[in-house]
């Protein structure tokens, strides 16, 4: 079996590492542009924006690490969207039976070296992620974001809400556009969540969190053209919901909470 293994890797490795190479600095093979219409405009697309030149980078460097048997299994993960994108441009997308075969099989090592690999993996597989520290105190995700349950104290409700901020300016400045606005509406749900904890902890009713996450999604509403609410008013939401907003995050930041809890924000007593 560790044969195999190890004949996988250097197989693979090497594929990776001629497509690179093959790509950047010797033609060994031409580079399909494709046969079909959509194959064509997605190799097009990736190949004027720069995209394609990405996903070479990402193969030749994961091609060497494959090769030396360094950080494989990094390595394999780093590469397997880019084993799956082929696998749909070449069998769905290019309809060519030497294309889709070899996508296939190199999707197929890509995976089966996973599985040999499954042990380095486990970690990642847990369903609740623990940060470093947290697992001796059972605070997760679910207790900060999803599950509106329970309690949060000042300095967890903090940290957390400073990385919510930083995902919703990185689609605000970065992303924008509509993409940037749905994907910053999916992101109301856990801040509802993160303040509804903190109002429990302040020993206020977690309703009052309706007030701001009221005026936010109306302001969503009136961005993504699901609802018209006249000009003056489609101008004055956006600016009302953001002035609440703010307020009741400062609010959470600087009060302080009635019930001792540990920096993860659980409760030291039940």
């Amino acid at each position: 079996m560790k044969q195999l293994i190890l004949a996988g890797r250097l197989i693979f490795g090497a594929w990776m590492l001629a497509s690179g190479l093959n790509h950047f600095f010797v033609a060994l093979w031409p580079l399909s542009p494709g046969h079909e219409p959509l194959a064509i405009q997605l190799m097009a697309a990736l190949s004027h924006s720069g995209l394609l030149g990405v996903a070479m980078t990402i193969q030749l460097v994961t091609g060497a690490l494959l090769l030396t048997g360094l950080l494989v299994p990094v390595a394999l993960c780093a590469v397997m969207p880019i084993s799956t994108c082929a696998l749909y441009w070449a069998v769905v997308l290019d309809h060519q039976p030497l294309g889709a075969l070899l996508a296939l099989v190199a999707f197929a090592l890509n995976g089966l070296l996973m599985l040999a690999y499954i042990d380095y993996y486990q970690g990642v597989l847990q369903r609740h992620a623990l940060s470093i520290g947290e697992a001796a105190n059972r605070g997760s995700f679910d207790l900060l974001f999803v599950n509106p349950n329970g309690r949060t104290a000042r300095g967890p409700f903090t940290a957390a809400l400073i990385a919510l901020l930083l995902v919703a300016a990185f689609y605000a400045f970065v992303v924008k556009g509509l993409t940037a606005h749905w994907c910053m509406l999916m992101l109301v749900y856990p801040g509802i969540v993160l303040h509804a904890r903190r109002l429990h902890d302040m020993g206020h009713s977690a309703w009052l969190v309706l007030v701001p996450g009221s005026l936010v999604l109306a302001a969503f509403a009136g961005w993504l053209r699901l609802v018209q609410f006249g000009s003056p008013l489609n101008t004055a939401l956006p600016v009302a919901a953001l002035a609440v907003s703010l307020g009741f995050a400062l609010w959470g930041c600087v009060a302080t909470g009635q019930a001792e809890t540990n920096r993860f924000g659980t409760p030291l007593a039940a």
